[in-house]
């Protein structure tokens, strides 16, 4: 049990209650309160690593919601400007195609582009593209054009992709998308290089050609995202890449367990670990965020009650996607969709195992045991599906007002 856990909640005194021996048990209960806290901040901040605040975006938009999707794209430029002004390190969003589930983004590189005009300092990454879906050439000018305009604030996350309408369409097949991840991959690190080069592989071959535009930076900053098999977390280790990871498909047992995959195949291949638990890091030393449903509010059952139908919807448009059910258009989900994703019957251990749902205090708790585990950055989502705009930046200032001083010195939001 959590220090203020332990401590009985202010009430206020019977009516016409003037008993100076409840007032005096009122004021001392104020000042446990506040040294309850004084000593949370302290300890937290004493714990180690340091840590980056990212935003990061699932464009989830359709016709039923209450704004035009101009207007959506409008707020969730909005959203980035906030963190940007807060000096948060990232922001990130996703590549989907052809449904309510992330569509409204296709291309992320083109959409961070015209956030980097809107934007001083924030780092802008994909997370992901989608490689084995297009040709690592355009991919590759995409991402130097993104570069060019944000001033050399791009970062490049990739994925093999799961989505099986996504694959047919292009014509694409799934079993061969680690190895042509990969090897688009290789071709955007060419071509970030720089230098004219050729390229003879067992997806794309081509003669040789000048990068144009180049991008700013000399090197990429390269995350793979991963989610269940052991091969993605070893191979990503063995390469030297950062690690992105998603809470809600996986037990906190399993979250640790996979960061261990990774950790240990990024060392055994001879490649700086990620945060050490003394908070040393070595030189170009890797980094792991972790991506969680978020919703701050005054009580975690506030939190709850705001974030729960959305959830549900976030949940049950995956499963239908992941089903290839993607003309469904029965857009209602039922705790039912909670529970069957994730065999946890119980709804309060599933928020506050799967999802960042609570208090501030709750939060900064929560966020020091990812970053013991080695995590060197939290990815908030704090909109999805039907959370609002106003939801979502009174969630980003709670995380930085609130919860960011009591993290210590050593989480930063730049």
């Amino acid at each position: 049990m959590t220090f203020l856990a332990t401590i009985a909640p202010l009430r206020p005194p019977p009516k016409g209650n003037t008993d100076l021996k409840y007032t005096f048990d009122l004021l001392h209960r104020h000042r446990a309160w506040s040294a309850g806290i004084a000593v949370r901040r302290q300890r937290l901040a004493r714990e180690s690593g340091t840590l980056d605040f990212c935003l990061f975006h699932l464009p989830t938009w359709r016709s039923a919601y209450p704004v035009t999707l101009n207007r959506f794209y409008e707020e969730l430029i909005a959203s980035v400007k906030l963190a940007d002004a807060l000096g948060w390190r990232c922001y990130r969003t996703t590549e989907h195609h052809f449904h309510y589930y992330g569509g409204a983004v296709p291309n992320p590189a083109l959409y961070l582009t015209a956030l980097a005009r809107e934007t001083r300092q924030i780092r802008l990454g994909t997370a992901v593209s989608l490689l084995p879906l297009r040709h690592p050439l355009q991919v590759a000018e995409d991402l130097a054009s993104l570069d060019q305009f944000s001033g050399g604030r791009a970062e490049i996350g990739i994925s093999r992709g799961f989505v099986p309408h996504e694959f047919a369409a292009f014509g694409v097949t799934r079993e061969d998308s680690a190895e042509k991840m990969y090897e688009g991959l290789e071709v955007i690190e060419k071509f970030w290089a720089g230098e004219p080069f050729a390229h003879t592989g067992r997806f794309w071959s081509f003669d040789r050609v000048e990068p144009w535009p180049a991008p700013v930076q000399p090197h990429p900053s390269v995350w793979v995202a991963a989610s269940n098999d052991r091969n993605s977390f070893e191979a990503a280790g063995r390469r030297g890449y950062n690690l992105m990871m998603n809470q809600y498909p996986m037990s906190p047992e399993s979250l640790a367990q996979k960061m261990a995959w990774y950790r240990d195949a990024l060392t055994g291949a001879g490649h700086p670990d990620v945060g050490a638990p003394n908070g040393v890091k070595g030189p170009q030393g890797r980094k792991a965020m972790v991506a969680l449903l978020t919703v701050i509010a005054d009580t975690e059952e506030e939190a709850v009650a705001i974030g729960q139908p959305a959830v549900q919807e976030h949940v049950a448009a995956f499963g239908k996607v992941l089903a290839g059910d993607t003309w469904n258009r029965d857009f209602a989900a039922s705790e039912a969709a909670l529970t069957g994703s994730t065999g946890i019957e119980d709804l309060t251990t599933l928020f506050r195992e799967r999802c960042l749902m609570t208090t501030a205090e709750r939060a900064a708790e929560k966020i020091a045991a990812y970053r013991e585990l080695g995590f060197t950055e939290i990815g908030f989502i704090a909109r999805f599906t039907s959370i609002s705009a106003e939801r979502e930046r009174e969630t980003i200032e709670r995380l930085h007002r609130d919860v960011l001083p009591m993290l210590g010195a050593d989480a930063v939001a730049a």
